[in-house]
Parts: structure tokens; sequence; C-alpha cells
């Protein structure tokens, strides 16, 4: 690094010379899009396309130069020939070639810095994208329709990197901007020669537009079958022991492989639209430019154009081709993908603002110490007061119901307004009622409500990386993260919570340890009510008991809200709520199950 300051890597030649326009080395911060009911997949490509114009403007106009300078040189060279070689003027020879040099040392820098400044208006707008749909996926104010593990991985690195290519809004403009100024070039060298390129120009553009009409529509077909290929795909990796025991690797080997060869032949059909596309409107920019060529010799062959005239309209009209390739072939397809995958991140965005704004209810604030009930129709109520440990004994079902509705109780929209009786789900579990200081939980403030009452699934998920790492949640101080890991059972396994590695997904522990893991975050948040859904299924009872007391220890002063059939657990709690039905009734229930 020391004879490389900059650290770039550059020769001996030019590691001493400044760098301009380097990223920051902190994270920028994040401001999220923000969508209107009324907005459409276009304008909402273009609001990401244009969101960085601190960046995109100095990049469009080092980029227009670039192509300016680019369409200069032959320009340069037919001045040259006719004010220098036709009359042996050295001096002018001299100041031509200075022009040159000076033209190409232009085109060399910006070439450099707008691509640096495209890639980095890239990477910002990307990191707003993927921070704007992080927070409507992990964070929704309302329940969702639950989408497969892959889609949010396809949508989160693929549709996010279509729809921030704002290299589109700066390097298309900085094009068609150079062939405004290829044709007033040619107006300037012979007027009918310039008009014929103007007219062309615009019909050659039109038509490319038309001609990508049907690659259009069929792009967001076959993105739409990527993502739910990759969705699959994910799913039945996680899901394979599950799977296996269940024998049914042959049905689900059949049903990827049917979506598989589904996108398999929606990629081969967007490939040939594609290049049919890429074909027909290749062939419109060559017979333009062939037609600006041609009438270019015949206007030199009647003497209205001189020969460094000639070699300028010439080099001119050969200049338009990667113009007019660019679009043809980056710029129009970008569009087409951009275009396809902002609708798709942006049905994603509209969902959770529709959830967001949904019917007007009052917030109020959640009341501090007070009791939380959970009313379950039929079978009973829970009641913990402030600094109690609550057990509750039920079925499966009813268990999975309770931590739903616990979770999200504003989600009552829905699954049905509790005070009305509209529930909408099988018998009396979806009218399950959460109060707070006899106030229904779906009328307080949500995020209040999220800050004071957090639920432990039973199965919890567990991130890459160290168990100090899973463990660093919002305000968990040290001697709070390493209370719950010791009440949690994992001083056992976790020697040092920094360099214990979990694997991806927690996979290099057992399903006891990632048990615990799980367990010791939920205690970390030390939040003043906690749900807690069978948290010790998989661990062996001597360590079922070591959890138990140590769960009752650290938890003293709070209210925990216990869901399991442990005999170890349900002991340490103050009371125990049993919303089991009686055994005629049970039995009733299943004989009219196997009916």
């Amino acid at each position: 690094m020391g004879d490389d300051p900059a650290g770039l890597g550059r020769g001996p030649l030019t590691r001493r010379l400044p760098v301009y326009g380097q990223a920051a080395p902190d994270t920028p911060t994040a401001r999220p899009y923000v969508v209107a009911p009324a907005t459409t997949p276009r304008r909402f490509f273009l609001q990401v396309i244009f969101s960085v114009t601190h960046l995109t403007v100095p990049a469009a106009v080092c980029a227009t130069l670039l192509m300016v300078a680019q369409s200069l040189v032959p320009v340069i060279v037919g001045a040259a020939i006719d004010r220098a070689l036709a009359t042996g003027d050295h001096t002018q020879m001299l100041f031509w070639s200075a022009v040159l040099a000076v033209n190409v040392a232009v085109l060399a820098l910006c070439s450099r810095f707008a691509q640096q400044l495209t890639v980095h208006a890239a990477q910002l707008a990307q990191l707003r994208l993927r921070a704007t749909l992080s927070r409507a996926v992990l964070h929704p104010t309302r329940p969702a329709r639950r989408r497969p593990d892959g889609s949010v991985v396809s949508l989160m690195t693929n549709d996010v990197q279509r729809t921030a290519m704002v290299g589109l809004g700066v390097f298309a403009l900085a094009e068609i901007l150079a062939i405004a100024f290829i044709a007033a070039a040619l107006l300037f060298v012979h007027w009918p020669l310039g008009i014929v390129a103007l007219v062309g120009a615009v019909v050659a553009l039109w038509l490319t537009s038309v001609l990508s009409g049907r690659f259009t529509r069929d792009s967001r077909v076959y993105q739409g079958l990527l993502a739910d290929t990759v969705g699959r795909a994910t799913d039945l990796v996680h899901g394979y022991r599950v799977i296996k025991g269940m024998r049914a690797e042959t049905e689900a080997t059949r049903r990827y492989r049917a979506a598989s060869r589904e996108t398999l032949r929606g990629a081969h059909r967007n490939q040939a639209l594609l290049g049919r596309f890429i074909g027909t409107s290749g062939a419109v920019s060559r017979i333009y430019v062939a037609v600006v060529a041609a009438l270019a010799g015949l206007f030199a062959v009647q003497g209205a154009l001189t020969v460094g005239g000639l070699i300028a309209a010439v080099g001119l009209a050969q200049a338009l081709l990667p113009q007019l390739f660019f679009i043809s072939r980056n710029a129009v397809p970008g569009w087409v993908a951009g275009l396809a995958s902002s609708s798709r991140v942006l049905d994603v965005l509209s969902a959770a603002a529709e959830r967001s704004s949904g019917p007007d209810r009052a917030s109020e604030p959640v009341p501090a110490g007070a009791t939380v009930e959970i009313t379950v129709p039929g079978q009973g109520v829970v009641r913990a007061g402030p600094g109690q440990m609550v057990g509750v004994r039920t079925d499966d079902r009813t268990a999975a119901a309770i931590a739903e509705t616990v979770l999200d109780p504003h989600g009552v929209d829905e699954r049905g307004d509790p005070s009305d009786g509209s529930g909408s789900g099988v018998g009396d579990v979806a009218e399950i009622v959460v109060r707070i200081g006899g106030v229904p939980a779906h009328l307080l403030d949500p995020a209040a409500y999220r800050e004071h009452l957090l639920v432990a699934p039973h199965h919890a998920t567990l991130f890459s990386g160290t168990v100090a790492d899973n463990l660093d949640v919002p305000g968990a101080s040290c001697s709070t993260r390493a209370a719950a890991l010791q009440a949690a059972a994992c001083d056992d396994f976790v020697a040092d919570p920094a360099r214990t590695e979990l694997g991806e997904q927690g996979n290099r522990l057992s399903g006891g340890q990632a048990q615990r893991v799980a367990l010791a975050r939920a205690l970390a948040r030390d939040a003043p009510v906690l749900l807690l859904h069978d948290p010790t299924t998989a661990v062996d009872p001597m360590t079922e008991g070591r959890i138990s007391r140590g769960l009752a220890q650290l938890r003293r002063d709070r209210t925990t809200v216990l869901i399991a059939a442990s005999p170890a657990l349900l002991e340490v709690c103050d009371q125990v709520t049993d919303l089991r039905p009686a055994p005629d009734e049970a039995a009733v229930a299943d004989a009219s199950a196997l009916r």
C-alpha cells in the first residue's frame, strides 16, 4: 500500500496521481422508495433510474461528451485533410493534430468517469431498492401471502439488479444526443445530407420501439417463470428432509422438473424473440447508415462535397452504427427486462403499501404493566399478569393459531374482525382475541405492540454467522446476551459466541442446539411480554430441566406465556391453563374428522 496510496493496483507511472470520484468508505444512508397507489411499473422504473441524479447527471454529461468526442474524430480528420494536407500548410497540420490529441484525451477521461459514476449510482439505487424490499418483506404491517424463499431471493437479486439499471438513463440519453449531434454535423457538412440523417434517425428509432413490442410482453412472463422455479428449487432443498421422510421424492422431483422445463421453454422463446429483435433492428440500422453513406458518395461524385467532407460524412455515418446498435441491442432489451422486473418489485411494494394503509383504526398506546389476555372461544382464557410465567397446555393446531394471532393481531382484517365474529379460519381458532389491559391488541399501535410483546415461534430461523451475530438484537447489552445464553443452556457448546460459527441457517448445529440458540436470542431481547411456543422439543430431559430453571430465573420480573407440553417447563410456571378439550369431546372431534 505504501507504493500505491489509493490501493487501486496502478502502475509506477500513475500510482502517485490523485484519484477522484471514489465512493465513500462508510455505508450510505438508504432512504426507502415511496410507492403511491397510482404508480405504474414504467413510472416506478423511471423513479429508480432518476433517483440518484447527483451521480447520473454528471455521468450523462461525461457519456455525452464521450460520444461526441468519438463522433468528432472523422470530422477532425476530414478538416485536417482539406485544410492541411490539400494545402500543404504545416501550421494547420500541427493545429489539427493538437485538436485530435485533445479530443482523444477528453474521450478517455469521459469514458472513465462516465463508467465510474454510473456503477456508483447503480450500487446506490440497488441498496435503496433492497432496503425498501427488506422493509416490506421482513416488517409487514399486515399479513401477506407467503412467498417462496427462492422467489424472494430472485426478487432481491435479479429483479433489483435489472430495476436499478441507471446506466439506461445515462448512456441511452448520451446515445440519442450523439445521434442528434451527428445529424447536426452532417447538416454543417452538407444540409440535404443532414436532413436525411435527421429524418432517418427518427424513423429508425420508431421502428426499433415497434419491433420490441412482442419481446417486451414475453420478458415479464419469462421472469415470472424463472422466479417461480428458483422458489421451488430453494424450498425443495430446504425441505428435503421432510420430503425424504414422507417418501415424496418422486412427486417433488416431478413437480420441479415440470416447472424447470416450462422455464426452459420460456427461456428459449424469450431468447428467440430477442434474436429476432436484434436481427431486424440491426438490419434497420444498417440500411439507414448505408443510405446516408451512399448519399454522401453521390454528393461527392456530383462535386457538392470535398474529399475531406466525404471522409467526414462517411465517418459520421459509420459513427451512427454504434449508437443505433447500443439502442437496439442494449438499451431496448435492458429497458424491457427492467420494466418487467420493476413490475414484479412494484407488486410487492404496492401490496405492502395497501396493507399498511388499510382501514383506519385507532392506534392506542400499549398499556405498561398490564395483564395479557388470550381468549380462545370455546376453550378458555389465558391470563398473564405482570411478572407472571403462565403455562398453556393445548393441541398443536390451537397452539399454532395462538402464536400466529399474538404475533400479528393487526392481521384481523385478513382473518376477520373478532368483534363481529367474522372469522375466516376453521372453527373458532380464527376468532382468537388478544387483549392487553383490556384493550384489543388490533387497536394498539403496531410498532409499540411489537416493541412490547415478542413471539418466539416454534420453527425459528438462524442466520449465517456466529452466535454473537445471531444474538445481536437491538438494545441487548453484553451482560444480557451472556445471561440469555446461560439460561438457554448454550454454555456447553458455545465457548466463545464471537467465534462459534453456526453455518448456513444453523446447519452446523444439532436440532437441540439450534433450538437453544433461538431461545437465547428471544431471551436476549428482554421484551416486557414474551410468548414461547414449544422451545425445547428437540432437547434432552436433563438439559430441558436446566433451561426451565434458567428461564424462571431470567424472566422472574417479566411476563411470559409458555405454550408447551413438557412437564419440566410447566412445573416452573406460576400457573398453568389447560385449553385441551375434555376426553369425550376429543373423541367426538376425532370421530368427526375420520368421517
